[in-house]
């Protein structure tokens, strides 16, 4: 005869069996939460090589800021070590590592602060449970998560190169932010001629300007079949207006520096959680599965970032926009393990944590190059109907990294600047000047060492 005890202890048993695994892995996570603590967290500043066709453009455009990458190594107490990661230089402050330091992991479930922790921690719950990470954020939805390429605003001819760039690596897009030193339609035209059909383009608008700014522009880019999307088009001061580019335009129109009432108010066909930390991704996605909305996550970085991202979007129902990553942007790699693109997606990593591992000699190696120095070079703006206007560029300042985005921020906040009113339509074309031994270029260097630029 069964005895009372023991029938509770099987019927324990098959409710428990019964569970969702979510819940299975979250009790046990707080059944263990305790026997896990960090102790040490490594931090590693590391400058990874562009390819060789874009090398040169993208350091002098963003400088050594945006090549950078900044890799964690959070240790624990029973040898486990999680990775994180986050693009640009991050200093891990006294703050947070009071914080951090002596915390279990478990405690850092959907935080709302510190995505490259975020990483880490997630990475070290899931390595110590030996589950992907993906179990502890939700129900998986989809096993590949689709994926698009990045790069800076250039001249029409270098965007094509960055098109079949992408292409041959698998891409089905590519972002890039619009910028008033070059000609957007200029550009669209040059990249429409080398992609294949089902190729697009992701426009962000850097959320600077205003409807009768845009429109033309917009109404322009229609004409092409690459062209996307379009984020951030106009500043949000007036709501309304994107309500009315959401209605007037086939592409979508997707909000990023915007709050989440633009989704659930018709103000934007899909949002972007850029940089978010998991908690913060989980509202997002949260709201947009209530309304109905695709959203899309921005996380540059390395694989490491990328793995995290793949996590996160392989839970989140709503997540099938293209997700923005740097990982593809570096001829060199920290990653033990690759994520191949295929078809546009990658395969969210099988685990467990993140699903990959960090070579840490080559780690150490990186982190012991100097940071990358600058030559000398100018910037040459040449409006076809003129003038030609030469200044310097330092992205490396800080507060100055985007500044090749807007004329005010690279010539300065003048009434009235040469040339035409600002735009993105505009028959400007911008490129380097770095002809060194040419008397011109020696003269140009010298006229402009105290003003911010002089006209040719």
């Amino acid at each position: 005869m069964t005895s009372r005890r023991s029938f509770l202890t099987a019927a324990g048993a098959a409710l428990l069996a019964l569970q969702p695994a979510r819940n299975r892995w979250l009790l046990a996570a707080e059944r263990v939460r305790d026997k896990l603590k960090v102790t040490e967290i490594e931090r590693y500043e590391i400058y990874l090589p562009y390819h060789d066709f874009n090398a040169t453009d993208l350091f002098r455009y963003h400088g050594h800021r945006i090549q950078a990458n900044t890799v964690l190594l959070v240790k624990t107490d029973i040898g486990l070590v999680g990775v994180g990661q986050s693009w640009g230089v991050y200093d891990v402050t006294d703050t947070q590592r009071k914080k951090y330091i002596g915390m279990s992991p478990f405690d850092g479930l959907a935080a709302r602060s510190d995505l490259p922790f975020n990483m880490a921690m997630y990475d070290l719950m899931g390595k110590y449970l030996e589950i992907p990470a993906w179990k502890l954020i939700g129900e998986k939805v989809r096993d590949r998560i689709p994926v698009a390429a990045w790069t800076a605003s250039f001249t029409p001819e270098t965007m094509a190169q960055e098109v079949r760039q992408a292409v041959s690596l698998g891409y089905h897009w590519l972002k890039y932010h619009v910028d008033e030193t070059q000609n957007v339609v200029g550009q669209t035209q040059a990249m429409q001629a080398v992609a294949p059909p089902d190729f697009r383009v992701h426009y962000d608008f850097n959320a600077n300007s205003n409807r009768e700014a845009i429109e033309p522009v917009l109404d322009r880019l229609r004409e092409f079949p690459i062209v996307g999307r379009v984020e951030d088009p106009i500043s949000t001061a007036k709501p309304e207006d994107w309500r009315y580019f959401c209605s007037r335009y086939d592409f979508p129109i997707v909000a990023h520096h915007a709050p989440l009432e633009f989704l659930a108010n018709g103000m934007a066909d899909g949002y972007m959680a850029g940089h978010a930390p998991i908690g913060h991704a989980m509202r997002v996605s949260g709201l947009a599965e209530h309304v109905n909305k695709p959203i899309m996550l921005q996380q540059a970085g390395t694989y490491i970032n990328q793995a995290f991202q793949a996590h996160e979007a392989a839970v989140f129902p709503t997540a099938t926009m293209d997700h923005v990553n740097l990982a593809e942007l570096w001829k060199e790699h920290i990653a033990n393990e690759t994520m191949p693109i295929k078809d546009g997606s990658i395969a969210v990593p099988k685990g467990p944590g993140l699903g990959v591992s960090v070579d840490v000699d080559r780690l150490r190696e990186l982190a012991d190059r100097p940071r990358p120095k600058y030559s000398p070079f100018l910037v040459r703006l040449a409006y076809q109907s003129g003038p030609t206007i030469i200044a310097r560029h330092f992205p490396g300042t800080e507060g100055h990294t985007d500044d090749m985005r807007m004329l005010t921020r690279l010539l300065g906040q003048h009434k009235d600047l040469p040339g035409p009113t600002p735009g993105y339509m505009n028959d400007i074309r911008s490129e380097w000047w770095d002809d060194f031994d040419d008397p011109a270029w020696q003269k140009a260097w010298k006229a402009t060492e105290n003003t911010k630029y002089v006209l040719q």
